[in-house]
């Protein structure tokens, strides 16, 4: 069974939170007590995170994401993700737009849209976590990936525990790679991001890996007038490091962008 959390406020705005590769639901209520107006937010740990099961086999992990957020979202809803949870939100997002209040995507993995991309000149090789989690060296990927996203962070200081389970995840990492890397959604066909209608929120740190700026560039390409904000000092794991930057900048756009006409009589 999907372990599901609720936070904010039940007369709020709905609202469904998809967390990162790693995470789990209860990373996001620091962030929904700062913004305002207030959320219902139901956040929910990914299969194989936080107190969700493993899926039972090979998977393609943003498809499952995809499909646990279409049984979540029971009403027009604002989306925000991070990382891994922000391209599955974006899965969904693209085919069911009607549902959609706004989008907000924070640091999102969709390497395929770098790699499309003619103005990413930046490596494409295959990152070293993901070469030592198919070699089945789980604990050194756990760390790479760590210490990947952001170099200040230091694996040795995490309880024994929390690497473990990190360990345990990073069998995960093959399941990321069809959506992910080969945009298994077909996210990326002409027309599809052009043609989604409901306000988007890109949100990135200006100290993230080369790939995070350049898939949020290539995504700000696709959409129609999307809204973009870099976070000075952040890297990718900005909405956990940057709280009152980050829900600053949602607070703002969800009062210019969001609520109006209809969304504005939900709250």
């Amino acid at each position: 069974m999907i372990h599901t959390r609720r936070f904010g406020q039940p007369e709020g705005l709905p609202s469904v939170l998809v967390h990162c590769f790693l995470g789990h639901a209860g990373t996001w209520r620091p962030l929904v007590e700062r913004i305002t107006p207030p959320l219902d937010a139901l956040a929910f740990d990914m299969p194989g995170h936080g107190r969700s099961p493993m899926p039972e086999g090979p998977c393609d992990l943003q498809a499952e994401v995809a499909g646990l957020i279409e049984g979540f979202v029971n009403e027009p809803s604002l989306l925000i993700g991070h990382s891994f949870g922000a391209v599955s939100a974006l899965r969904f997002a693209l085919y069911n737009p009607a549902r959609v209040l706004g989008l907000v995507l924070i640091e999102p993995v969709l390497i395929a849209a770098a790699l499309a991309d003619p103005d990413y000149t930046a490596d494409s090789e295959e990152p070293r976590y993901s070469v030592l989690a198919r070699e089945g060296a789980y604990e050194a990927a756990a760390q790479d990936f760590f210490t990947f996203n952001d170099p200040s962070r230091d694996w040795d200081v995490l309880p024994e525990a929390a690497r473990k389970t990190m360990a345990r995840q990073m069998r995960l990492v093959a399941a990321t790679e069809p959506g992910a890397v080969h945009d298994s959604g077909k996210l990326l066909v002409p027309g599809l991001m052009e043609g989604f209608t409901p306000p988007v929120l890109l949100i990135g740190g200006d100290r993230s890996p080369a790939v995070f700026p350049a898939i949020l560039k290539a995504l700000n390409k696709r959409f129609t007038a999307p809204r973009s904000a870099t976070i000075a000092g952040a890297g990718h794991m900005v909405p956990l490091t940057h709280l009152d930057e980050t829900s600053a900048v949602i607070s703002r756009w969800l009062a210019e962008k969001v609520l109006v006409g209809d969304a504005a009589a939900r709250i």
